[in-house]
């Protein structure tokens, strides 16, 4: 088994099978499972075959017992996803991708704040208009372990592992905001596919490469841009710590989360990203 309590903050392990045991006295938790089927009309290639029966897992409302009574308080909840390795297709495994509803009384969409607690991510962020129907940015955001990723209001996400191991992300949003998926599955999945390509070196050989192809199925999809994220030391969203372990330690930090109106000026792309 694997343990990720050094990179999480809780006292949880992965097992072969890549489901989550919970330890420290956690209660267990049965997982949300997006199953290979529900995935259809999200793909590339509806028609692709896919050696796994369920593609990703998701642990919602997760903490400490200790915990969970300020994390209920503060208005969060604490989440963690499992996407295990795989390709569907020539398309690595991924989320069905959606969009965040607004919050009441606004017409701002909920933020959301992504870690990586192990693997690789690529994150395709799109942007679009009030309706969700024209897309008007688009960003592929790199991350690996320990990388912490804010989602800004209006923007819908997928999450892509282009590696040979696990992807495990945890997330903190407020709590029981649900994702929007149907504009997603309207437009068979998100802006951009993650393929896998094969690339020819000077001597012949080949070797194994991304490719991002367009999702035609939108009227405009505007040009992927390669970010990586900030570290942002205001809401303690640092690369070296947890993001639960900050997140518990200074829960007013993760204001943003339930109150986005406050924050839109520090919410826009280019204060959040590095553009490479």
């Amino acid at each position: 088994m694997l343990n990720l309590e050094k990179y999480s903050g809780l006292p949880i392990q992965m097992r072969e099978d890549y489901s989550l045991l919970f330890e420290g006295g956690m209660p267990e938790a049965r997982p949300l499972v997006r199953e290979f089927s529900a995935m259809k009309n999200y793909l590339q290639d509806p028609g692709a075959h896919y050696e796994r029966r369920d593609v990703y897992h998701v642990y919602r409302d997760l903490s400490r017992p200790e915990h969970a009574e300020i994390i209920a308080a503060a208005g969060l909840e604490y989440d963690i996803t499992v996407i295990p390795p795989g390709k569907i297709g020539r398309e690595f495994a991924k989320t069905a991708g959606h969009y965040h509803p607004e919050k009441p009384d606004t017409s701002v969409r909920y933020p959301e704040v992504y870690e990586v607690i192990y693997g690789r991510l690529f994150l395709i962020l799109q942007s679009a208009s009030d309706d969700l129907e024209r897309l008007k940015e688009g960003y592929l955001v790199e991350a690996e372990r320990g990388e912490k990723i804010l989602i800004p209001p209006g923007f819908g996400h997928t999450s892509v592992n282009p590696g040979d191991d696990a992807l495990i992300l945890s997330n903190w949003k407020a709590r029981g905001m649900e994702g929007l998926y149907d504009a997603y599955e309207a437009r068979v999945g998100a802006a951009y596919y993650v393929l896998e390509s094969e690339r020819l070196g000077a001597k012949g050989e080949t070797s194994a490469g991304y490719e991002f192809a367009a999702n035609l199925h939108y009227n405009q999809v505007p040009q992927l841009r390669h970010v990586r994220s900030r570290e942002l030391p205001q809401y303690d969203l640092r690369a070296a710590l947890p993001v639960y372990y900050t997140g518990v330690k200074n829960l007013a930090a993760l204001e943003f989360l339930t109150a986005p109106e406050e924050y839109l000026e520090e919410m826009k792309p280019e204060k959040l990203f590095i553009m490479t």
